[in-house]
C-alpha cells in the first residue's frame, strides 16, 4: 500500500527550523520544501524525467517569496506537462529562450544580420546595398525596428504598408514587401521565428504596372542612325552609343568598358557582370563577340582615349564616363519619351528574333540569366562561332541603317 503523504500547512512551514544537515518536507505529488542549514527554504519539484526515467529536482523558488498555494499551482502545471511527456525543466528552458529571443532579436538586429549576410552573396553591388539599406531605414525601421521579430504579423505589416498603396507608390511598396520577406525568411531559416507570417503579403496589395524601357522598332533604326550622325555631341559620346548598340550591352557595361578586357586577336570582349550568378570575385563572366564594325570603331576610339577606359570622363580622364551619358545624348537628339539607352538592346533583340535566331542564343548575347540551365550551355566555346555570326549580322544591319557610315574592319574572323 502506497504511503500517504500528509499535506503541509503554513504553520508547519513557519515552524520548520534548520538542522545540521539539509532536509525536505513533502507536500505530496512531488512538491517538497527543502530546509537549508542557513534557515533558507526552497520549493522543489521532484519528478521522473520522461526520456531518461531518472529522478531529478526542479527549483520552483524560495519561500516565502513563493507561497504554499503558488508552489502547489506550479507543481500542478508541471504534472500536467508530464502527463503529455513534456519535461518541465526543458519546457521552462524553452520559455526562457523564447523570451531571450524576443529581447535580443529585434527586427532591427535581425535586419542588420540579414544585410551583412546578403552583402556576401551575388547580385548585390555596393550601390545596390546602399539603396536597399536606405529603403529599410526609411520605410521599415520606423515601424518595426524595436519590435521583437516574433511579434511582426501580417495585419501589422498590412496596416504599415497601406499608406504606400494609398499614395500610389506601388513600386516602393513592392520593394518594401520583398525586403521584409527576405529578412523574415532569413529569421525563419535560423529558427529565430517558427514561421513567416508575411509570406503572402503581396497578395493584399496592388502590383505595380510593369514599365518596359522605351525603345523603337528595327524599322525606325535608320531615323535614329541619321539623327546620331548629325547630332551635335562629343565624338566620345557618339562612339559610346554606337558601341552599346553594336555590342548589345547595358549602358553601365559600355560606359565602364576597359581596354584590358578586349582581346583584339580573337575579337572578344570579356565583361564581369555583378548581376546574376557569381563565378568569381569580379562577377559573372560574359563574353561579347566583336563584329568588323566594332573592331573598326575600337580603332577610332583609341585615337581619343589613351587611359584605362574606352570612354573616359570629360573632366576626370582616369575614370569612366557617367553611365547616363548615352541616355542624356539620346534625349537631346529628339528621342525623349521614345527611346532610352537601355532600349537599344531591345532593338537588337527584336531584329534577331525576326531573323529567326534561336531565342536562347539571343538571351545569352543579352547576358540574361534564366533558371533554365540549358541557356548556360551557349557560353561554351563551341557556340562562340554562332554568336559571332549573329552579332555580325546585327552589325551589318546597323551599318545598313547608317548608310554604310560605320567603317569596316576587314580582318579574317577567328572561329573558336
Amino acid at each position: 500500500m502506497a504511503k500517504v503523504v500528509k499535506s503541509l500547512t503554513n504553520t508547519e512551514i513557519e515552524k520548520a527550523k534548520p538542522k545540521d544537515k539539509e532536509y525536505n518536507l513533502s507536500d505530496g505529488g512531488g512538491l517538497q520544501l527543502r530546509i537549508k542549514t542557513n534557515n533558507s527554504k526552497v520549493w522543489l519539484f521532484n519528478y521522473c524525467q520522461p526520456i531518461t526515467k531518472k529522478r531529478t529536482n526542479l527549483k520552483i523558488g524560495n519561500y516565502p517569496a513563493i507561497t504554499l498555494a503558488q508552489a502547489r499551482k506550479q507543481r500542478d502545471e508541471y504534472k500536467a506537462l508530464l502527463s503529455q511527456n513534456i519535461d518541465p525543466q526543458a519546457h521552462r528552458q524553452k520559455l526562457q529562450d523564447e523570451q531571450l529571443n524576443k529581447v535580443t532579436n529585434t527586427f532591427k538586429k535581425v535586419a542588420f544580420d540579414w544585410f551583412e549576410h546578403r552583402k556576401t552573396r551575388a547580385n548585390f553591388s555596393d550601390n545596390t546595398a546602399k539603396d536597399v539599406w536606405r529603403m529599410i531605414e526609411k520605410h521599415l525601421f520606423p515601424h518595426f525596428a524595436d519590435l521583437p521579430i516574433t511579434e511582426i504579423t501580417a495585419p501589422l505589416a498590412i496596416k504599415t504598408f497601406k499608406p504606400l498603396q494609398d499614395k500610389g507608390t506601388l513600386e516602393t511598396l513592392k520593394r518594401c514587401i520583398q525586403k521584409l520577406n527576405e529578412i523574415m525568411t532569413y529569421a525563419l531559416h535560423r529558427e529565430i521565428i517558427p514561421h513567416n507570417p508575411t509570406a503572402n503579403l503581396s497578395k493584399e496589395f496592388d502590383s505595380p504596372v510593369v514599365k518596359h524601357f522605351k525603345t523603337i522598332t528595327p524599322d525606325d533604326l535608320p531615323e535614329f542612325m541619321n539623327a546620331l550622325n548629325k547630332a551635335q555631341i562629343h565624338i566620345s559620346t557618339r562612339n559610346l552609343i554606337l558601341w552599346q548598340l553594336l555590342t548589345m550591352t547595358r549602358p553601365n557595361e559600355s560606359a565602364t568598358a576597359k581596354f584590358e578586357d578586349i582581346d583584339e586577336k580573337n575579337k572578344i570582349w570579356t565583361l564581369y557582370i555583378k548581376k546574376g550568378i557569381k563565378e568569381n570575385n569580379q562577377g559573372r563572366i560574359h563574353k561579347v563577340t566583336l563584329s568588323r564594325q566594332v573592331m573598326a570603331l575600337l580603332q577610332e576610339i583609341k585615337k581619343t582615349s589613351h587611359g584605362v577606359y574606352l570612354f573616359p570622363h570629360y573632366s576626370n580622364p582616369i575614370t569612366h564616363c557617367n553611365t547616363q551619358t548615352a541616355n542624356s545624348a539620346i534625349k537631346r537628339m529628339g528621342f525623349n519619351g521614345k527611346l532610352v539607352a537601355h532600349g537599344l538592346r531591345s532593338i537588337a533583340s527584336t531584329y534577331l528574333n525576326e531573323k529567326g535566331y534561336p531565342p536562347d542564343l539571343i538571351e545569352v548575347a543579352l547576358s540574361h540569366i534564366n533558371s533554365d540551365k540549358v541557356r548556360m550551355a551557349y557560353n561554351r566555346a563551341e557556340y562562340i562561332s554562332q554568336r559571332r555570326k549573329m552579332l555580325q549580322d546585327w552589325a551589318d544591319f546597323v551599318d545598313e541603317c547608317s548608310q554604310n557610315r560605320i567603317p569596316q574592319y576587314h580582318l579574317k574572323i577567328v572561329n573558336e
